[in-house]
């Protein structure tokens, strides 16, 4: 069971001269989990159906399955609309984003801070794309 935050752990391996001496004492703190066995026990823990959560995040359902199924490997725009759909916090958005190979939020960026500050909020998919479309952007695009 992890009990550090990720700022906390980053802080430690910073100041670590010794990596054995911090990967002995933060042994429990690692999180194997692949994306699907995250993403799976994210849905099952909505209390949502795959195709309200589907609705939610504004993608089609069968898309939805085909990355269940592993099918097919979801863009960064889809985590991220997965998120929306799931009301995800930011911390659980970015570790879901980077179990699937993508960044997680860089506040430099415009859209990502938008996004991030949507996700935030509780924004819906919809608001969200709301919010970016007043600076010009959408939740489609990368």
């Amino acid at each position: 069971m992890m009990s550090k935050r990720t700022d906390e752990l980053d802080f430690e391996l910073k100041n670590s001269y010794d990596v054995h001496t911090y990967m002995a004492d933060n042994e429990v703190e690692f999180d194997d989990s692949k994306f699907l066995g995250f993403l799976n026990g994210l849905i099952a823990g909505s209390g949502k159906s795959k195709t309200k959560i589907a609705t939610d995040a504004c993608i089609s359902e069968p898309y939805l399955y085909n990355i269940l199924r592993a099918d097919k490997h979801p863009t960064r725009k889809s985590v991220i609309k997965l998120s929306f759909g799931l009301g995800l916090d930011v911390e659980t958005t970015e570790r879901l984003l980077m179990l699937a190979g993508y960044s997680g939020f860089y506040v430099r960026n415009k859209r990502d801070a938008l996004l991030q500050f949507a996700c935030q909020s509780n924004m819906s998919t919809m608001e969200a794309d709301s919010l970016l479309s007043q600076y010009g952007l959408s939740l489609a695009g990368e």
